[in-house]
């Protein structure tokens, strides 16, 4: 019983994870605001995509990094 229960947790737990591969990076850059849910799993995929950003968006993404840092300062 244990065990089946330990499995119904994991696996709810699995499927409720947000995958945030499956974002755009414009979705992602967009959801980059202060008081946001998940801000260091975003930005740690923001980062990995930064290499192949457009310069549109690696300019958002810059402003949405220092409008965050900005607020973190207060």
């Amino acid at each position: 019983m244990l065990r089946v229960l330990s499995a119904l947790l994991l696996s709810s737990a699995l499927l409720s994870a947000i995958d945030y591969t499956e974002r755009s990076t414009q979705e992602l850059i967009a959801s980059l605001h202060p008081g946001g849910k998940n801000i260091a799993v975003i930005m740690h995929e923001l980062k990995k995509r930064e290499p192949a950003m457009t310069p549109k968006e690696k300019r958002l993404y810059r402003k949405k990094v220092d409008e965050l840092a900005h607020v973190e300062k207060k």
